[in-house]
């Protein structure tokens, strides 16, 4: 007879070594330009880099719920049309000690009113081309070449 699942063990398991966090780019409702945020000085990873909005999915959360509550709370906009999922990447993140899994979105807003949180100390509207020479990490980069 199969041993039972403890339950107690396995949510520990995903919240302490598994790691679903999510990041969405934001089309400009007019202009072919997109969103990016400066995360904040204090920010545990990479302050002062260039990010789409989103984070981590908590466990038994909705992951589509999370990124539209996301994109709201660090951005106020609203979007129109579907969020259309561009990337998925799920890797061993080894030096951090969790498996990582990411999916990356598009989107796009209704209007450009934005108002960022405390974890952002700024934001622009680039292009595909002003983008590349901002700073930012590599899983970032890989979500502009899906667009």
């Amino acid at each position: 007879m199969p041993k039972p699942i403890d339950l107690k063990k396995w949510t520990h398991m995903f919240s302490d070594d598994i790691k679903f966090s999510q990041k969405a780019i934001i089309r400009h409702p007019v202009n072919n330009t997109f969103l990016v945020l400066q995360r904040s000085m204090s920010s545990k990873t990479h302050p002062l880099f260039w990010d789409f909005a989103g984070g981590n999915v908590l466990y038994g959360e909705d992951a589509l719920c999370s990124i539209k509550n996301e994109i709201e709370e660090e951005t106020g906009l609203q979007l129109s049309g579907e969020i259309k999922p561009i990337l998925f990447n799920a890797k061993m993140k080894e030096e951090q000690g969790f498996y990582r899994i990411f999916v990356g979105y598009f989107c796009q807003s209704e209007t450009d009113n934005v108002v960022i949180s405390v974890e952002h100390t700024d934001f622009k509207w680039v292009s595909k081309a002003e983008f590349k020479s901002l700073e930012t990490v590599d899983i970032i980069k890989e979500m502009i070449k899906k667009i």
